[in-house]
């Protein structure tokens, strides 16, 4: 699961609940990606289920 989420508001309890759903998650910032940019990409793998 690849998702692009912008950190603010409710970013937290995003990453909270995918933590919770899969095995791994990894928090990506792109080389391209300009510095002040507050854009990240999340990268879920190994689905647990809904809890």
């Amino acid at each position: 699961f690849l998702v692009k989420v912008f950190h603010g508001e409710g970013y937290e309890e995003l990453q909270k609940q995918l933590k919770s759903s899969f095995t791994s998650l990894k928090v990506r910032k792109p080389k391209a990606s300009r510095a002040r940019s507050s854009e990240i990409y999340l990268l879920a793998s190994g689905f647990r289920g809904l809890n």
